[in-house]
């Protein structure tokens, strides 16, 4: 009679993805490189809610910014990052649905030995793949568009756990979106992950960008050298 065997490939997979993403993660905080993994789905905002961060950051005197773009083609945001003078690199995943380690190592080895405070991963746009593989950040941030709706949190459970800060982007759309419920984003988010940081946040308007930087420095000055 033939034996059969059940071979665990995605534990394998995430295994080794999560011993590479340690040493990363060990490896830039020596350095001195805060790493922040941003997620969220197509159209949250993710590059202009960089751009305000990246704003912010150098209005507190901070330089050594870095952004690492991945999509699955083009190199638009990348271009964007660039064009505000901010050292960039184009992760193009080649259909893809979420970032590896194998992809940031590439992509970190790009920057050629420059050195960072703040390193940037906007990883590609989407609320499933993404929370399973661990990319060497310090952080993971997620964020959730008004436009969205508030009952992402219900539909897409893993991402509000895995993360440690929620950004409601795009507030200053609430006024024309009177079905949103902020309260009840709040309480069920939470209720997934009770450590979660929730920020309310509109890039266009400034409101809520100096918290989260505020946040951003602090978490910096915990978790790395320097």
């Amino acid at each position: 009679m033939e034996q059969k065997r059940v071979i665990e490939v995605k534990k394998n997979i995430l295994a080794a993805n999560d011993a590479a993403a340690d040493a990363f993660r060990a490896a830039r905080a020596a350095e001195g490189t805060f790493f922040v993994d941003e997620m969220a789905s197509p159209g949250a905002g993710k590059t202009t809610l960089l751009l305000a961060v990246i704003k912010e950051l150098r209005a507190r005197g901070v330089e050594k910014l870095g952004v690492i773009e991945a999509d699955l083609e083009s190199d638009v945001d990348a271009l964007k990052i660039k064009e505000a003078g901010v050292p960039s690199v184009e992760l193009n995943t080649r259909g893809v649905c979420h970032v590896e380690m194998n992809m940031v190592d590439m992509a970190f080895a790009a920057f050629a030995g420059q050195q960072f405070e703040y390193l940037f991963l906007e990883n590609i746009g989407n609320l499933v793949c993404p929370a399973d593989f661990d990319t060497g950040a310090h952080t993971r941030i997620m964020l959730l568009s008004v436009p969205e709706g508030w009952d992402k949190v219900m539909k897409y459970p893993p991402m509000f756990a895995a993360v440690d800060a929620l950004i409601v982007t795009k507030c200053d759309y609430l006024p024309l979106n009177p079905d949103f419920d902020m309260a009840r984003l709040h309480e069920e988010a939470r209720r997934l992950n009770p450590r979660l940081e929730i920020f309310e946040t509109s890039a266009r308007t400034g409101e809520g960008i100096p918290a989260l930087v505020d946040w951003l420095q602090a978490q910096r000055a915990a978790k790395v050298q320097g």
